[in-house]
């Protein structure tokens, strides 16, 4: 059994927008911008949600489209020659 202690903080599920963009770098080492955000949502490749008005991402979800992308997160899925 394993316990739980109440003043740790909840591990993150959701990101926001700007969130995602940060998120993107840091983990992925990979810049994003928030053109690419939108037209994946618009065309249904990243799934999001809104809440309060604000668009909402699940962690996992944005790390499956990233790494379906094969690390182009425009939605080309080609790699970018330095």
């Amino acid at each position: 059994m394993s316990t739980v202690d109440p003043l740790q903080k909840p591990k993150r599920q959701f990101l926001n927008l700007d969130s995602l963009v940060e998120f993107a770098v840091q983990v992925y080492d990979l810049p994003i911008s928030r053109i690419s955000i939108y037209r994946a949502v618009k065309s249904k490749s990243l799934p999001s949600f809104k809440a309060n008005g604000r668009l909402l991402f699940r962690i996992t979800d944005v790390e499956r489209w990233i790494e379906g992308q094969g690390g182009n997160a425009d939605g080309t899925g080609e790699k970018v020659e330095d």
